[in-house]
């Protein structure tokens, strides 16, 4: 029997941090973000400290990746002689890429299985991480998709938003919770429910007690966990992000792997500048 060769592919959506994205070899499917002058593909052709730039002024849209560019990931990993992929997708309720992914996967030659993470940002992005870590560790296709998906259903994301205006205007919490919101300075912190849909899981007053709520919801997603890993991710923010990180690093100093990078152009379309996003694995 050949030998199992496993490939990671992975959404731009998922907020791999750069470097571990090249050092476990995975593989990219850009969404798209589309501005007034043409389509970028997410991290590709477009960077997040452009987009914020061009956000500030003009108006973006996003879409999942095309056809031809999922067909072409899968035929470069082919050539590289994996015979196997993990593929893993931002929630199927928020994107059309889960779909588009297993769709066209059918026709692969690869043995491919697509994760769909119900999840978003690095929340999604720690199934990659996790999925690559047990293949170097040589375990078999079956057994790391088993093990993947286990963890999947106990990873949390919580994301701060600034502003209301572009969830209000990609219609995430609806217009009247945005109006609200904007008139009482109510800074919502969002999430993902168990079916992968995004919802505001806490409305605070004010950025200073915004911050301490998601600390809060961090320490409840940890709670009396083990073996457990935790990532924080910016949206043209660093300076707050590593004031994030240094408050949970200090409050959680069993926590197993620690994780920091940027939130995607793709992902930022939805949820403006000045975003901070913290994802909570919880192993056992």
């Amino acid at each position: 029997m050949q030998p199992e060769k496993i490939a990671i592919l992975v959404d731009s959506c998922s907020d791999v941090p750069a470097e571990v994205l090249a050092a476990a070899d995975m593989a990219l499917m850009p969404m798209n973000v589309v501005f007034r002058d043409r389509v970028y593909e997410d991290r590709l052709t477009i960077t997040p400290t452009e987009f914020y730039r061009r956000q500030a002024t003009e108006k973006a849209t996003t879409a999942s990746p095309t056809g031809k560019r999922i067909l072409d990931a899968l035929e470069r990993i082919q050539a590289s002689g994996y015979t196997h992929v993990i593929a893993v997708c931002i929630s199927a309720a928020l994107s059309g890429t889960f779909q588009e992914t297993q769709l066209l996967a059918e026709d692969s030659p690869l043995t491919v299985h697509v994760i769909n993470t119900r999840s978003v940002g690095i929340g999604s992005g720690f199934s990659a991480i996790y999925a690559a870590q047990l293949r170097d560790q040589g375990l078999a296709f079956a057994d790391i998709i088993k093990e993947v998906e286990r963890v999947t259903a106990q990873t949390k994301v919580f994301f701060y938003v600034p502003s209301l205006k572009y969830l209000q205007a990609g219609g995430r919490i609806g217009k009247v919770a945005g109006m609200a919101g904007t008139l009482l300075n109510v800074k919502p912190i969002i999430s993902c429910d168990p079916e992968g849909i995004y919802y505001p899981i806490a409305k605070v007053r004010g950025a200073k007690r915004t911050i301490g709520k998601l600390l809060d919801l961090v320490d409840g997603a940890i709670g009396d966990a083990t073996k457990v890993n935790v990532a924080v991710c910016d949206g043209a923010d660093p300076d707050l992000r590593q004031q994030v990180l240094d408050q949970l690093k200090a409050a959680h100093p069993n926590v197993t792997d620690w994780y920091a990078g940027d939130v995607s152009p793709a992902l930022g379309v939805h949820t403006g500048p000045g975003l901070i996003g913290v994802g909570v694995q919880v192993l056992d």
